[in-house]
């Protein structure tokens, strides 16, 4: 009987811990033109950055700071990477040399050189509720 009390209370303990998700806003600044969509990426490994995103969605630009709440992912490492379709092609569109002409942010406000940064720069390690702010240049 006491066996089956501690592993009830055991099962009541680990139901209600899975129930309790954490919330992840991504809060994303620096908007000039409240215009077109923002493009996100979610990437959780060095392997994938920047090649292959875990998930990927767009949200339409309807103000000059956008809240964006990622339900449903799990605690972990993840890095954002993002960008402001003005012009609605679909794609970041670039000027000389490869420099996007269209705004563009990462996690960590992170930047690279000569390119995207690093996954390293970029990630995060989430595991409780967190507001991530992201600045587009």
């Amino acid at each position: 009987m006491k066996a089956m009390i501690i592993s009830f209370v055991c099962v009541l303990a680990f139901a209600t811990q899975s129930l309790s998700a954490q919330n992840l806003t991504l809060e994303v600044r620096g908007i000039e033109n409240v215009a077109g969509k923002l493009y996100v990426a979610i990437y959780n490994s060095q392997e994938t950055f920047m090649k292959k995103p875990l998930a990927g969605f767009a949200v339409e630009v309807k103000d000059k700071v956008v809240s964006i709440p990622c339900k449903g992912l799990p605690a972990g490492t993840y890095a954002f990477s993002m960008y402001q379709d003005e012009n609605g092609n679909g794609k970041l569109d670039t000027g000389a040399f490869g420099i996007p002409v269209e705004k563009f942010g990462f996690s960590n406000d992170a930047e690279g050189v000569m390119g995207p940064p690093s996954y390293e720069k970029c990630s995060i390690t989430f595991s409780e509720d967190t507001t991530l702010v992201v600045h587009l240049k």
